[in-house]
C-alpha cells in the first residue's frame, strides 16, 4: 500500500524531467471558460514582486482556450484539462502533480497584491510549526456600489457571523476553518489531506477540519489579502449563497462532528419564517417576537454598513441582502445534506505537453 493511501497525505514524486529550481511554493488554480476574469488573476500573478522560486498549476473545463490563455502569461505553467467534474477532485489532480513545499490554492476570479507569495514565503519561513495560512477576501476595487455592498454584508457579524473573518481585515492571529476560504488558502504539503471529489463547494472545510483534528496550526494574517470579485446580479448572488449552503451541507452529512450551531441558523430561521402562520395561529403576535428582533438586527447592521460606506442608499440594500443571504444559505443546507449532486465527481485529466498551446487571440486578453 502506498502512503498517500496509509495516511491520507499527498506525497508525491518529482514530476516531469525540468532541471530548474524546484520551486517552494505552487500556485493552484481550477477554472471554468471564464477568460476575462482568469485573465485578471494571472496578470496579478505576473506582477508579483520578490517572490519565491513558484509554479503555476491550472485545470480548466476541458477547453483549450483557457489553456492557450494560461500559457500566454506563463509558458511554463502546468496546464490540465479535465472533463466535467466537481472542483475538489479537479484540485486534487494539481496537488498530486505540485512540486512545491508550500500549496496556494486560488480561484479565477480573484487578482492578489504584487507582494502576496513575497509575505507567504516570509510567514511560512518565521512559522515553521504552522501548516495553514489565509487572509481574507476583500471586494477589488472599481466594483459597483450592489458588489461594495454585498461584501460589507458578508463582512458583517450579523450577515455571516463567525465566518465574516473570511471577508474583511481582522487582526493576525492562530485561528481555524472559520477564518478560511479557499480563494486564498495556502498550505504546506507535507499535511496536506485529499479534498472531497463529491462536494459542490466547500471542499476546503473539510481538508481543514481534517487538518485540525490532526492538530495542525493555522494562522490567519490579514497581509495575505486577495481580490475576490463580487456576483454582479441579485441572482448571482442567491445563487452562490444557495451553493454555499448546500456545500455546507454535504460536509455536515459527511462529518457530523463538525457541525457547529452558528452553521444551522440560517436554516432554523428559514424553518421559523415557513412556519411563522401556524405559530402565529398557535401562540398569537407574540410568535413574531423573535422575527421583529431579528428585522430590528438586520437593519441596525445595515445601518451601520451604510454608514461606513458613506452612503445612505445603501442601508435597504444591506438589510435586504442580509435576509437574502440567510435564506438562500438556509434553503441550500437541507439540499446538500439530504439532497445528492447527481454530478461526476472522477476527473480524466488531460496534461498538456510545454508547446501547446501558446498563443491567444490579443481581443482575449484585453
Amino acid at each position: 500500500m502506498d502512503q498517500q493511501a496509509r495516511t491520507g497525505l499527498y506525497d508525491p514524486p518529482f514530476v516531469g524531467d525540468k532541471t530548474e529550481t524546484t520551486p517552494s511554493l505552487s500556485v493552484c488554480i481550477v477554472t471554468g471558460r471564464r477568460i476575462g476574469v482568469l485573465s485578471d488573476c494571472l496578470a496579478s500573478l505576473q506582477l508579483q514582486e520578490n517572490a519565491p522560486p513558484f509554479e503555476l498549476l491550472v485545470a480548466a473545463d476541458a477547453d483549450e482556450e483557457v489553456a492557450a490563455t494560461v500559457r500566454a502569461y506563463f509558458p511554463d505553467a502546468e496546464v490540465c484539462l479535465v472533463n466535467k467534474s466537481l472542483p475538489g477532485a479537479a484540485r486534487n489532480l494539481l496537488v498530486e502533480r505540485a512540486r512545491g513545499d508550500l500549496l496556494l490554492f486560488l480561484d479565477d476570479d480573484v487578482t492578489v497584491d504584487e507582494r502576496l507569495l513575497e509575505r507567504l514565503d516570509s510567514l511560512a519561513r518565521r512559522h515553521p510549526e504552522v501548516g495553514v495560512f489565509g487572509g481574507p477576501n476583500d471586494t477589488p476595487r472599481g466594483s459597483s456600489q450592489f458588489q461594495v455592498t454585498q461584501g460589507a454584508v458578508l463582512a458583517s457579524i450579523v450577515g455571516s457571523g463567525p465566518v465574516r473573518r473570511r471577508y474583511g481585515s481582522h487582526p493576525a492571529r492562530l485561528a481555524d476553518e472559520r477564518f478560511f476560504t479557499l480563494c486564498n488558502l495556502a498550505i504546506r504539503r507535507e499535511v496536506m489531506v485529499p479534498f472531497a471529489d463529491d462536494l459542490v463547494c466547500a471542499e476546503e472545510n473539510g481538508v481543514l477540519a481534517e487538518l485540525a483534528h490532526r492538530g495542525v496550526a493555522m494562522l490567519y494574517d490579514p497581509g495575505l489579502v486577495a481580490y475576490h470579485e463580487r456576483r454582479a446580479t441579485l441572482r448571482g448572488f442567491l445563487v452562490q449563497m444557495h451553493k454555499y449552503g448546500r456545500g455546507r451541507g454535504q460536509l455536515l452529512t459527511k462529518a457530523p462532528r463538525d457541525v457547529r450551531p452558528s452553521f444551522l441558523a440560517p436554516t432554523l430561521l428559514l424553518a421559523y419564517l415557513l412556519a411563522s402562520p401556524l405559530l402565529i395561529a398557535l401562540a398569537g403576535p407574540a410568535a413574531l417576537i423573535p422575527l421583529a428582533v431579528y428585522l430590528v438586527a438586520a437593519t441596525v447592521c445595515g445601518a451601520w454598513i451604510a454608514l461606513t460606506l458613506r452612503r445612505l442608499g445603501a442601508l435597504p440594500v444591506a438589510a435586504a441582502l442580509i435576509v437574502l443571504l440567510h435564506v438562500a444559505y438556509g434553503s441550500g443546507l437541507p439540499r446538500g445534506a439530504f439532497v445528492g449532486t447527481g454530478e461526476e465527481v472522477a476527473p480524466v485529466g488531460d496534461w498538456l505537453a510545454m508547446d501547446e498551446p501558446r498563443s491567444v487571440p490579443s481581443t482575449d486578453l484585453a
